[in-house]
């Protein structure tokens, strides 16, 4: 439906509305000025104060309700959206000093938290540079180790065999 931000808005927008003249004074403004023709008979008759209003209303073709309504309406609708678009505007406006502002804010100490951050990762790449070169040391005497043991193997392996031969030609002489 509507977000919050937009009611928000809506909101502080109705809430910060300037006195304005009300709908039936406009609509009275409105008609007079729709029907002045009355003002004109009222002048060009003849006759006491009752005798020209009556003059000048008979004068007058027909009253139209309707179309004046609607031109109030029209009125009242362009104020308001002018209002509207103007209070959009300032606080637009406003919202974008501030954005800005806390932009820069934001940037100040991102850069300082960058240069805390990289030399952290920098102190844990040192770190876990150290730990591996102890571990590549272990690994590396660990090999030795096994290739020794192994060779050791290999070697007693070899007496063993020859070992056998011996034995086994010793045995068929």
């Amino acid at each position: 439906m509507i977000d919050k931000k937009t009611l928000k808005s809506i909101l502080s927008f109705t809430e910060n509305q300037t006195p304005a003249p009300s709908f039936i004074l406009i609509y009275i403004l409105t008609w007079l000025a729709w029907h002045n023709q009355l003002f004109s008979n009222f002048i060009d008759a003849q006759g006491d104060f009752l005798t020209r209003v009556t003059t000048s209303f008979s004068s007058m073709e027909e009253n139209q309700y309707l179309v004046v309504f609607f031109i109030t309406c029209l009125i009242i609708l362009v104020r308001l959206a002018f209002n509207y678009f103007s209070f959009r505007s300032r606080e637009l406006l406003n919202s974008s000093d501030d954005i800005f502002e806390s932009m820069r804010d934001d940037q100040k100490f991102a850069k300082d938290s960058d240069i805390g951050k990289l030399m952290e990762s920098f102190s844990k790449t040192k770190q876990q540079l150290v730990d591996a070169k102890v571990k590549e040391k272990e690994a590396i005497a660990d090999k030795n180790e096994t290739i020794k043991k192994l060779l050791s193997l290999q070697h007693e392996l070899d007496e063993a065999r020859a070992d056998i031969e011996v034995l086994t030609k010793a045995q068929s002489l």
